[in-house]
């Protein structure tokens, strides 16, 4: 792994999961990706929030990241708006059509996923 400017600041473990965010995945999908629990994804990630002081958002997560390791210098609004592009941006790259997209539907106490073959 290559040496980044948040590696003074982020934990090993912070740093993979804040990577996974920058790559697309959220929360289940964080830690399946790292083969950690979902418990200890939320522990790293409320941890990187409160190391940045920055607000409990995964787009201000993805933007302080980026920012920080690639000297993106960026003004809030343009942080948002930049982590949404770069998130859709990864999303398209890495959703090819022969993968599987989920969406999630919510029904009573469980979560179920639906799966499309083929990208939106």
């Amino acid at each position: 792994m290559t040496h980044l400017r948040t590696d003074g600041v982020l934990t090993p473990a912070e740093t993979r999961v804040a990577i996974a965010y920058t790559l697309g995945d959220i929360g289940k999908e964080v830690g399946s990706r790292l083969g950690i629990a979902y418990n200890t994804v939320v522990r790293h990630t409320q941890n990187i929030y409160d190391k940045a002081g920055i607000r409990r958002s995964t787009n201000a997560l993805v933007a302080w990241f980026l920012s920080e390791n690639y000297s993106i210098e960026l003004k809030e609004l343009a942080r948002r708006i930049g982590a949404a592009v770069l998130l859709a941006l990864f999303t398209l790259t890495f959703n090819s059509d022969d993968q599987q997209i989920a969406r999630r539907t919510r029904t009573r106490r469980r979560n179920e996923y639906e799966y499309y073959e083929g990208a939106f």
